[in-house]
C-alpha cells in the first residue's frame, strides 16, 4: 500500500479531461478544467457539436492529422449532451438602438476508462477504473446594440452562467480506497457550483451581395467565475480566459421549394482562445467550416423562421473531425447557430 500511497499524484497526473493533464486530487484546477470545457462545448459559436461523428480525411483522401483521424472521433464518442439556445433581437424603428436577449440550457457528459496498466513507469496490475464528470448549465445574456449605418451593427453585453457539477467515480482498483484512506481532497464522487460572468463585444456587418447574402461577425469575450457550495472542500476555483473569433457566412437563395423559401448556406469561423480554455481546446487557435440547407418555417411559429441540416468541419482543436448538425435561425437577421443536440455517438467503452 504504500507504494501506491506514494504513487497517487502521478496517478492524478493520468487522469485528464478531453485534453487537459489537470489533476484529479487538485480540485481547484480539475474543476476549472471541467467548467470550461462545459463552457466550451455548450455555446455552438466556440465550438460545434453534432451527431454522426466521421473523420474528413476519408472523405477528401488525405492524411492531415489537423482535420482527424480515429482518435479525434474516438475524443468525440466519450462525450455528450444537450444545448438549447434560443435568441431574440429588439429593434425599434423610431431610432437606432437594438437590444439582444440569449438564453440557453446545457448538459454535458464527459466520460473516461483510466488505464493504470498504461503508466509504465509505475508498473501497476490494476483495474481500469471509469470516471464520469456532468455538468448542468443556464445562460442569460443581454447586449445593447447601435446601428451605426447601413448593414453595420455594434453591440456591447454581458452574460451570466450557473454551472452543477457532479463526478461518478466507478472504483475498480485501490485508488478511491488510498485517496480516503490517506484523507486527501479530491473530485471523485463529489459535486460543486459555479457562477461565470462574461463580458463581451462584436461587430456584425449584413450585406446583400448577387443571389445571396454576405455576413462578417467578430467578437470578444472574456469569462471569469468562482466555485461555491456542493460536497468538494473547494471555494477557489477560479475559471478565466478569453476567445476572439471571426465569421463569414454566406447566405445563397435557391428556388423556392412549393410555397417556401430555402437557402444553401457557408461558414467558416476562426477561434483565437486564452487562459483555461487553451488546455481542453489543444490549441491556441482553430478553424471551423460549415455548409448546410435551412428552409422556411416562419408560418409554422414566430420564434424559429428557418430550420435545417449540415455537416461542421473542425480544423486544429483536440476535438477535430466532422459530424452532421442541425441549424436554425430564430430570427430574420441571426447568424447560423447549431440548435439542439450534441450528442455524439454516445459513451465510448
Amino acid at each position: 500500500m504504500r507504494k501506491g500511497s506514494s504513487s497517487l499524484l502521478v496517478l492524478a497526473s493520468a487522469i485528464p479531461l478531453v485534453s487537459s493533464a489537470a489533476p484529479i486530487l487538485n480540485s481547484d484546477k480539475y474543476l476549472e478544467g471541467v467548467f470550461s470545457t462545459a463552457l466550451i462545448l455548450t455555446d455552438s459559436e466556440m465550438l460545434s457539436f453534432g451527431f454522426a461523428n466521421f473523420d474528413p480525411n476519408e472523405i477528401f483522401g488525405t492524411d492531415n492529422p489537423n482535420f482527424g483521424g480515429q482518435e479525434a472521433v474516438d475524443a468525440r464518442k466519450k462525450i455528450r449532451g444537450t444545448s438549447l439556445p434560443i435568441s431574440f433581437l429588439f429593434e425599434n424603428d423610431e431610432n437606432n438602438w437594438l437590444h439582444r436577449l440569449k438564453l440557453r440550457a446545457a448538459y454535458m457528459e464527459l466520460s473516461r476508462d483510466i488505464n493504470y496498466q498504461a503508466l509504465d513507469e509505475l508498473n501497476l496490475d490494476w483495474e481500469s477504473d471509469k470516471t464520469t464528470d456532468q455538468v448542468w448549465s443556464g445562460y442569460a445574456e443581454y447586449a445593447l446594440g447601435y446601428q451605426v449605418s447601413e448593414g453595420w451593427q455594434f453591440f456591447v453585453g454581458s452574460g451570466l452562467h450557473l454551472m452543477h457539477y457532479r463526478n461518478r467515480f466507478t472504483a475498480n482498483s485501490p485508488l478511491k480506497g488510498l485517496i480516503e484512506e490517506n484523507n486527501i481532497d479530491s473530485v471523485i464522487n463529489g459535486s460543486s457550483n459555479i457562477w461565470i460572468a462574461e463580458p463581451q463585444a462584436d461587430l456584425i456587418y449584413t450585406k446583400d451581395m448577387g443571389p445571396g447574402e454576405i455576413k462578417f461577425n467578430t467578437e470578444y469575450h472574456y469569462f471569469w467565475g468562482r466555485s461555491y457550495g456542493g460536497s468538494i472542500d473547494t471555494s477557489s476555483a477560479t475559471p478565466e480566459g478569453w476567445r476572439f473569433m471571426n465569421s463569414l457566412q454566406y447566405k445563397y437563395h435557391l428556388k423556392p421549394w412549393g410555397d417556401r423559401k430555402q437557402d444553401f448556406l457557408v461558414r467558416f469561423r476562426r477561434i483565437d482562445v486564452g487562459g483555461d480554455l487553451r488546455d481542453p481546446v489543444g490549441a491556441t487557435h482553430y478553424n471551423e467550416y460549415a455548409f448546410g440547407w435551412v428552409v422556411d418555417t416562419s408560418d409554422y411559429s414566430s420564434v424559429i423562421y428557418n430550420v435545417g441540416i449540415g455537416i461542421n468541419i473542425n480544423y486544429g482543436s483536440s476535438l477535430k473531425g466532422a459530424h452532421w448538425c442541425s441549424f436554425t435561425m430564430n430570427n430574420k437577421k441571426a447568424q447560423l447557430i447549431e440548435l439542439g443536440f450534441f450528442v455524439c455517438d454516445g459513451i465510448a467503452d
